[in-house]
């Protein structure tokens, strides 16, 4: 068997959409990280690490829609890729991910370009699209991909989003304890 036999293009949409997904979940998990207090010291480290495995996770993904143009057994369209609930093949699937693309699109132009000329209240709700998007790559990975059936591929996905959601709660709950602690406690006085 051939390298070019093993590398075709079906094995190439299937491999960049499990690295894609494999660095957008890195990233979403390290910009989490980044928030606690406890990681301070390593808030540098958080940062540049979430930077890097949301551009990697970027050039995966259009290399994955490549393969998807360029693959003879389902070939897409351009506009069945950018437009969502185009695609012949599983057009609300293959929305689902088309969407996710655009968030994080959306959230990487932003916050690499233009997060001093849109402010930080405006940047951080932009940025809050990250979660949607992450959960379209899920709902798209697991429910389009034909490697789902894969236990190791299903268990990839199951503990990612444990992952996800242990650090996500576990912001949630750090942000809530954060906000008790700055809100004045109110004192009672009874009159006897």
């Amino acid at each position: 068997m051939g390298i070019f036999e093993v590398f075709n293009t079906w094995v190439l949409i299937r491999l960049f959409g499990l690295l894609s997904y494999l660095f957008f979940t890195l990233s979403v998990s390290f910009g989490m990280l980044g928030q606690f207090r406890s990681l301070k010291a390593k808030k540098t480290l958080l940062f540049q690490l979430h930077l890097s495995s949301a551009w990697a996770g970027m050039m995966a993904v259009l290399v994955h829609m490549l393969m998807l143009l360029i693959d003879s057994y389902q070939p897409y369209e351009l506009i069945e890729l950018l437009i969502p609930f185009t695609a012949s093949y599983s057009p609300i699937l293959s929305g689902v991910g088309t969407i996710a693309f655009l968030l994080t699109l959306s959230v990487i132009f932003t916050s690499d370009t233009m997060v001093k000329l849109l402010g930080r209240p405006l940047w951080k709700k932009i940025h809050i699209l990250v979660f949607p998007a992450w959960l379209g790559m899920v709902i798209h990975g697991l429910f389009l991909g034909t490697d789902s059936s894969n236990s190791a591929v299903y268990w990839f996905y199951i503990s990612s989003i444990f992952i996800v959601v242990v650090i996500l709660l576990s912001a949630m709950m750090q942000q809530r304890k954060k906000q008790e602690e700055h809100t004045p406690t109110k004192l009672h006085i009874t009159k006897k």
